[in-house]
């Protein structure tokens, strides 16, 4: 019997000292991500004129390589040694809710450091082969399409991809063609068959006739600012190695609540992790407004190689970073602009993205529902409870007033003004969404099966589309 005790004390220190290393070691890289951002945010006299802001050059994926001292390492060990697993598990909370804190700074700060500056005219710039899949129509197609024939660049072409020549919304374009006859413009129909993505293979056509060196692929329901194409080639050509370059994910202002509650998760949870990511260098491109490099691209096996993955535009990104390539994001947000939306079809949206999430990286089961605001501040209270005797609800009601002021704070340097409803319209709007992200995730556990528009997809281990079964 003691000689089991002695076992199982030896294993627990053990596995309290790899916890802490893990950590440790995670809150310092996001720490001296932090700083590197601070670092870079003043030019410096060999940055390049034409580029529009500074590549970080300290990688967060390097940092996580880096490892602690050896006199850190043998001070945890000492202090593993001594703890319980209750406390150890009180360290891992404390620190894994003081790292989701640091990621509302840096996200703040990177926002207000890249985001909404004005990008000058270049005439040199290659030409840009905007592809544009589409199905049906809505009140804004009409005018997310014209956005495009109007913008303000150069040298561009619109390669329209329609499933079939009976869509509803092919009488759209051809009525935006006939108005704007002298903008480059072609509609292809039918696609090409070359995995069991819809998307990809509607867009095969287009991909296979894009005559310039930069192909912008960018979904029906975005609305372009006139500068917007510019905004992207110009951070595309900042660096000889970029190659994807994509907008932060937003919404145009419109009036309902239904929109109001999409544009808040876009400018809140959503655009916390992707301006964070991408200013510690991790893969986390979407696809309703990416530009890239279609040499680069070709290197990879062009747009089908990806024709076997739901999520393209993740493994776009990953594939690209995997051959050395950078990705950025552009100053301007995307401007989603559908009059379709609902509070109901946008959760289930939501929930779409959170199987695709753990389909591709599994090990998000354990962290991605504990990142929001109500179970990261039970974590927190409930921590230093139990490690310094601070009462759990003063601790809980401060966690909450934090993270509501940093998401409203981001939104509006999101939005590069006030926002389009009262500031009692956004608390309101806030609690209903921090409240029903729990619920979002047990369904996307329990519910794996994946319906998209029309169609029904099993996702394996990595997040490839599983033949559907004869």
């Amino acid at each position: 019997m003691e000689a089991a005790r002695t076992v199982a004390t030896d294993l627990s220190t053990a596995a309290n000292t790899t916890v802490l290393r893990t950590v440790a070691s995670s809150a310092s890289s996001i720490i001296g991500a932090a700083a590197a951002a601070v670092a870079e945010a003043q030019p410096s006299a060999s940055t390049s004129s034409s580029s529009s802001y500074l590549l970080l050059e300290l990688p967060f994926r390097q940092l996580l390589r880096l490892q602690p001292p050896p006199a850190f390492i043998a001070g945890t060990r000492r202090m593993a040694a001594q703890l319980d697993f209750t406390t150890t598990v009180a360290i891992v909370g404390f620190i894994f809710v003081f790292c989701l804190y640091l990621i509302h700074i840096i996200a703040l700060s990177y926002s207000k450091y890249r985001l909404h500056h004005k990008v000058k005219p270049n005439s040199s710039l290659p030409g840009v082969s905007v592809i544009k899949p589409i199905v049906g129509t809505d009140k804004s197609l009409y005018q997310n399409i014209e956005s495009f024939f109007t913008t303000d660049y150069h040298k561009f072409e619109l390669l329209f991809c329609f499933h079939s020549e009976d869509d509803e919304a092919v009488d759209v374009v051809k009525s935006l063609m006939k108005k704007y006859p002298d903008v480059d413009a072609k509609l292809f129909f039918k696609g090409e068959n070359v995995g069991l993505n819809p998307k990809i293979n509607n867009m095969m056509p287009a991909y296979r006739a894009a005559q310039y060196p930069l192909i912008l692929v960018s979904d029906s329901g975005i609305f372009m600012r006139s500068d917007g194409v510019l905004d992207m080639a110009t951070t595309m050509m900042s660096h000889e190695k970029m190659a994807l370059v994509t907008q932060v994910p937003y919404c145009k202002d419109r009036s309902s609540f239904d929109a109001a509650f999409e544009q808040l998760y876009f400018g809140t949870s959503h655009g916390r992790i992707y301006l964070a990511g991408n200013c510690m260098d991790f893969v986390c491109s979407t696809g309703m407004s990416s530009m890239m490099k279609k040499q680069a691209l070709d290197e990879c096996g062009g747009i089908a190689h990806f024709g076997g993955y739901l999520a393209e535009d993740y493994f776009f990104g990953r594939e690209l970073a995997n051959r050395g390539y950078k990705s950025a994001i552009s100053t301007h947000p995307a401007l989603q602009n559908s009059s379709s939306v609902s509070v109901s079809s946008f959760l289930d949206r939501i929930c779409r993205w959170v199987k695709l999430r753990i389909a591709m990286l599994p090990h998000i089961i354990l962290v991605e529902p504990l990142q929001d605001c109500f179970p990261s501040g039970l974590i927190m209270s409930y921590s230093l409870n139990y490690l310094f005797g601070f009462s759990v609800l003063p601790t809980l009601i401060l966690h909450t007033i934090y993270w509501i002021s940093m998401d409203y704070s981001l939104m509006t340097s999101m939005q590069n003004g006030n926002l389009s409803f009262s500031t009692a319209q956004f608390v309101v709007i806030w609690l209903l969404r921090e409240l029903s992200a729990p619920f979002v995730f047990i369904k996307a556990l329990f519910e794996p099966t994946i319906r998209w528009r029309n169609n029904v997809f099993h996702l394996a281990w990595g997040g490839q589309i599983l033949p559907p079964k004869c």
